[in-house]
This record gives structure tokens, sequence and C-alpha cells, in this order.
């Protein structure tokens, strides 16, 4: 199982396992991880599972996240990876991720990541991807928006991730496999629907003309 090693100076101050379906990280006592540090949010940052792996999310913290020297909004945690929090590292450790996984990692699009008609734009900060790559093919597969700010947009599905939704509202990911797309609930009470059924907590796979409800938007899944 997954877990999280928080130290400072050298020292560990805290450890846990990732056994929840989200882990949150801040200053304040309720967090599940407490970095007792001014520079550190009160909610800075959540850690998600989705699927295999764990996502890392940054809560619209003050002074950003960190990921082994990089400011991201959110990432897919890899074996070994350090978050950093002022004078604090959090070090994620899941050796027993497989190939696959690691092959399919990558930084998370942080395209669409606003509600339609919430005045956020989204994040431009271009992170970074996996060191890894693969001559594995891909399905091509896109996206048309349906409702809301982006209606009649079509957006390419050209990376391993792409996330929909509202970080603390409703979030959706779908990722790119060589069999194909899916779509995984990621936050919210309410679970996105496909063809107007909830999807679960399950990864739900795509098929061309599904119709996916997220937030207050509607995406067409369109395939190659």
């Amino acid at each position: 199982m997954a877990k999280l090693v928080l130290s400072t100076s050298g020292t560990i101050v805290h450890q846990c396992f990732l056994d929840q379906e989200r882990v949150s990280i801040g200053r304040e006592a309720s967090n599940h991880v407490v970095i007792d540090d001014p520079v550190v949010s009160r909610e800075h940052a959540a850690i998600f599972q989705v699927g295999n792996d764990h996502v890392l999310s940054d809560l619209h913290s003050e002074n950003g996240t960190f990921v082994n020297g990089v400011r991201v909004d959110r990432h897919i945690l890899q074996h070994g990876d350090v978050v950093e929090f002022a004078a604090f590292n959090l070090r994620y450790l899941n050796p027993r991720a497989s190939a696959e996984s690691e092959m399919d990692r990558t930084m998370l699009i942080p395209a669409l990541s606003g509600s339609a008609g919430s005045g956020e734009s989204a994040p431009t900060s271009p992170g970074f991807v996996a060191a890894r790559s693969s001559r594995t093919h891909f399905p091509k597969g896109r996206v048309k928006i349906r409702g809301g700010a982006r209606d009649g947009s079509i957006i390419e599905l050209d990376r391993v991730v792409a996330t929909f939704g509202k970080s603390g509202k409703q979030l959706a990911v779908v990722t790119r496999r060589p069999h194909g797309y899916f779509v995984t609930h990621v936050e919210g009470r309410r679970y996105p629907r496909v063809n107007q059924q909830m999807i679960g907590g399950e990864a739900r796979l795509l098929r061309a003309g599904d119709v996916i409800e997220v937030a207050d938007e509607q995406l067409t899944f369109l395939l190659d």
C-alpha cells in the first residue's frame, strides 16, 4: 500500500498510509496530514485515488504546490516523488506500482479545471511529463462540449489523462489506455454520468457517441 512520509531537516515527523479516497494536507488540525508552518495554507492540497494511481491536487493554495521542484496544479504521483511544503518534504512511496501504470503516468492536463460560468480560467503552468516514453499505439479521441461557456468547443484527448469539472465540486478524469479511453470519478458528492447513468466509483470504458455529464457541462465522446 502506498504511504506518505513527512520530514523536516532530515527528521521524520509523520507517516501514514493512503487508505482513503481523499487525503487532505494543510495547516489546520482537521487535515489528514498536518503541516505546522505559516507558509502552508489551511487546506493546501489533497491526494485522490484514481484507479491504481494517486493524484495530487493543489487546492488554490496561496504559495502553490511543488513536486520535485516544479510547481503543479495536478500531478499523478510516482514512487519517490517529493512534495515540498516550505521546510517540510512529503515523500510518496509506492514501490508496488506496476510497470504498465508507470508507463502511462504523466502530468494531468490542467485545461477545463474550472466550471463553466465560474469566471475561473484554466491554470497555465506547463508542468512536465513522465520520463518514460512508449511506442504503444493509442486510439485518437476527443470530446465536444455541449453547454456552459465552452459550448461547441472540441478538446483533443492527446495526453494520457485529462481533467474535467471543478475541483471541490465535481471532478472527473478521462484516461487514455492502449485499449481505449476511461472516465473515472475523482472528487465530489455526485458521480459523473455517462448516457444519463451514474458511473459510480469504478472506471468506465467510453464508446464513440457516449455523453458524459460532469459539473455543468456535457461532453460528447468522439473516437477515430
